[in-house]
């Protein structure tokens, strides 16, 4: 009778570890809201034999993307290509495993820039200037980035950039900028759009300023409003999820950021199965040890 009764015991303990690992379900890893680049990794997390990822475009059904993974030898995980996100709209992703699915998520396909901000002209300050301009309407439009430069010509990248402002579209803005500009030399401003996606509009900004001095000898305003000469960044970027969401979606993530995580994701499975199979056999070794007690 002692002998049921550890029995009966050792199979309420072996039932206990493993049927949280059972009632497991998958999960797949989330997206930003935009994105325009479509090659990345796809991963998820699961507990089971078989994984088999599946998308669709906005309006269609699911199929299934690449082949069915044996995840006793594979990660959960797999590779999104152009063959797959092809067109400029919003696709959806899962995955099933051992016929559970997992949650759905997605992202919009996007790599049309916004248009530029216009209307821009700028005042002098008494110590710097103060920006004027009217953001683009575009439904995606994001941000804008400010440059200054101390020359014609001047480079619109990351040294010369002053400035990030998120901003609603169809909007008229102001910036301040107080550096304490140099007196009698000439600055130059330049403003580019970004959409969700981060995706770029042309650049806008002082073409030719004309210089103004006020009567303390600092610069004052210059005239302006058209593109100026520069060296212009690419339209869009190979990362995904440089961007600011919209206010419904706290997510982002770059292409490095989808692929983070999947080596993690890939031991996941094998490491539940080593901690129910130690657990089965300290099991047994306590029962042995009882058994021989007794």
């Amino acid at each position: 009778m002692q002998k049921i009764k550890i029995l009966l015991l050792s199979l309420g303990i072996f039932l206990f570890v493993v049927s949280p690992v059972a009632a497991f379900a998958p999960t797949i890893q989330t997206l930003p809201s935009y994105i325009n680049n479509n090659s990345f990794k796809l991963s998820c997390t699961a507990n089971g034999t078989a994984a088999q990822f599946m998308y669709k475009k906005e309006g269609g059904s699911y199929v299934n993307l690449g082949s069915s993974i044996d995840l006793g030898t594979s990660q959960c995980l797999v590779q999104v290509t152009s063959s797959e996100v092809n067109d400029q709209t919003k696709y959806y992703f899962k995955v099933n495993v051992d016929g559970t699915d997992s949650n759905e998520v997605s992202t919009t396909y996007d790599t049309n820039g916004p248009g530029a901000v216009w209307g821009y002209y700028k005042d002098g300050l008494g110590d710097g200037f103060r920006l004027h301009y009217h953001t683009p309407s575009d439904s995606d439009f994001s941000k804008v980035i400010i440059y200054r430069g101390d020359i014609s010509g001047f480079s619109a990248d990351s040294s010369h950039e002053i400035s990030t402002i998120n901003a609603g579209g169809n909007s008229d803005m102001t910036y301040e900028d107080h550096f304490g500009p140099t007196p009698g030399k000439t600055y130059y401003y330049l403003i580019r759009a970004l959409d969700y996606a981060g995706n770029s509009s042309g650049l806008v900004g002082d073409s030719d300023p004309t210089v103004a001095t006020t009567t303390g000898g600092i610069l004052g305003a210059s005239t302006g409003g058209t593109s100026g000469k520069v060296t212009q960044l690419p339209q869009g970027g190979s990362v995904l999820g440089d961007e600011t969401e919209p206010s419904d979606s706290s997510e982002a993530a770059t292409d490095e950021n989808l692929e983070e995580g999947t080596d993690g994701t890939a031991g996941l499975t094998t490491n539940k199965r080593v901690l129910i199979g130690g657990g089965i056999v300290l099991l047994l070794i306590a029962s042995y040890l009882a058994f021989r007690k007794k």
